[in-house]
């Protein structure tokens, strides 16, 4: 294992597009390295994104909060990226949170300097968009599954899919995540 978080990106993003060592130095010259502790923010809901950031380490949950009621949108783990996109993308204040559940180290990449690398080079500019679909089709995979399926098959699934979430993300926003009661899922996890 590679104890340099840089290469540990580049091998990340060479699974998308391998790299040229030219544009590879022009993409991790924009990158920025930073840790959050557990609870830390990420960013807020009422501000606006202007990064997006690379799990090194750790693992984050984004959510919103309607009327009080935390609701978790995901949960983002080493190795992926993460970033309230829509507002990094309109500039516009987004509406979500995204908090850290453990520490967390992280590259990140500030939207001004990506949308210059973009201009420059087209490896660059293809990866960003690999890590946009990429986003796009778990969202809409989630969306369906919600749609379709109930909470004791959401909870299975996720159980079979990605047991270290089940084991290591608090019941109440796996809950949230599930759409269900904290009673419901305890009462779910007995069943199964």
């Amino acid at each position: 294992m590679n104890d340099n978080p840089l290469d540990r990106l580049r091998q990340r993003l060479d699974t998308l597009a391998a790299q040229a060592d030219d544009d590879w130095l022009r993409f991790s010259s924009i990158v920025e390295a930073v840790t959050y502790k557990k609870n830390d923010f990420l960013i807020q809901a009422g501000q606006v994104e202007k990064y997006i950031y690379y799990l090194d380490e750790g693992m984050v949950r984004l959510f919103l909060n309607d009327n009080g009621r935390d609701i978790s949108l995901d949960f983002i783990f080493t190795n992926d990226f993460v970033s309230a996109y829509s507002s990094f993308l309109t500039g516009q204040p987004t509406a979500f949170t995204v908090q850290a559940l453990s520490d967390v180290q992280a590259l990140r990449f500030s939207r001004e300097k990506l949308l210059t690398l973009y201009d420059q080079s087209h490896k660059a500019e293809r990866i960003g968009r690999l890590i946009a679909e990429q986003a796009f089709l778990r969202k809409t995979s989630r969306e369906v599954q919600f749609l379709t399926t109930t909470a004791k098959q959401r909870y299975v699934y996720l159980l079979e899919q990605n047991p270290v979430l089940v084991q290591t993300i608090p019941v109440r926003h796996l809950a949230s995540y599930l759409g269900i009661a904290p009673e419901s899922l305890s009462r779910i996890r007995r069943e199964v």
